[in-house]
């Protein structure tokens, strides 16, 4: 059984990315006005997610032997 959408419906990747992108930047410049957090502890906490999110990935490529 096949399920009928509505093409109007249908929302691309790149308008989801699009409008996450938005409410991202304005969530940050709302943060910055208010002086809740600066720039600079913003890209330091960006380059830590960063590291973190590449170590993860480097770590789940790893092969762990089942040797006992």
């Amino acid at each position: 059984m096949t399920e009928c959408t509505n093409p109007q419906t249908v929302i691309s990747v790149e308008e989801i990315l699009r409008t996450e992108i938005i409410i991202n930047q304005a969530l940050i410049d709302i943060l910055i006005a208010k002086q809740v957090i600066t720039e600079e502890e913003l890209v330091k906490r960006i380059k830590n997610i960063k590291r973190d999110q590449q170590k993860m990935l480097n770590d789940s490529n790893k092969i762990v032997s089942l040797k006992k």
